[in-house]
């Protein structure tokens, strides 16, 4: 004859230390990653700003997890609760105020790259037409020539029309991260500050 056992319940508090650990190693984590890409600090330029703050953006969900875990885990605890709602708050306030640099850094980074693409090509076109009075490119034709050239501006065409879709898209994926993570995070220092 088989038996059934009665269902065996987890202590309430097992379950909160497990999510404060685990809590604890995505925010260590997140904070490991943080300044190894932080390192060396160059914000001064465009390009490192651009960077760091998309490798920020893409692991935001680690700090996301981290502190709504460490949160759970940290119910029984209203002076430790409170402390890291307030942190919650306060990085998802950083998070959308970064969105605002994120978008002008895009929008300059991109005006940059257009702008060194165009002077590369008519850098070329430059060097192109000087070619024409060498005596050694006598022997191309002139419908050659204007392949070229109709290549080149083709080119030029294509590689500006890629600056602006893949930095747009990139600038637009990060600051979205950015603004879910933030929100998320400021509704979970506005729950931890709720608490009682």
């Amino acid at each position: 004859m088989a038996s059934i056992s009665a269902p065996n319940y987890a202590n309430p508090y097992a379950a909160r230390t497990i999510c404060r650990i685990v809590g604890f190693t995505c925010l260590a984590g997140f904070l490991f990653d943080f300044l190894l890409l932080a390192l060396p600090p160059n914000p001064g330029a465009l390009e490192w700003r651009v960077e760091f703050m998309q490798q920020i953006g893409d692991r935001s969900i680690i700090l996301l997890f981290g502190a709504a875990l460490t949160m759970f885990g940290s119910l029984d605890s209203r002076q430790w609760l409170k402390q890291l709602a307030m942190t919650c708050l306060i990085v998802g306030v950083v998070f959308h105020l970064s969105c605002i640099l994120l978008l002008r850094d895009s929008m300059v980074l991109q005006q940059q790259a257009i702008a060194n693409i165009s002077n590369q090509a008519a850098e070329l076109q430059t060097q192109l037409e000087a070619s024409e009075s060498d005596p050694a490119a006598a022997e191309v034709s002139p419908e050659e020539r204007q392949q070229v050239t109709q290549l080149l501006t083709t080119r030029a065409e294509t590689l500006r029309q890629n600056a602006r879709t893949g930095i747009l898209k990139a600038g637009l994926s990060t600051i979205g991260n950015l603004v879910v993570i933030g929100l998320g995070l400021v509704s979970l220092g506005r729950y931890g500050m709720r608490q009682r």
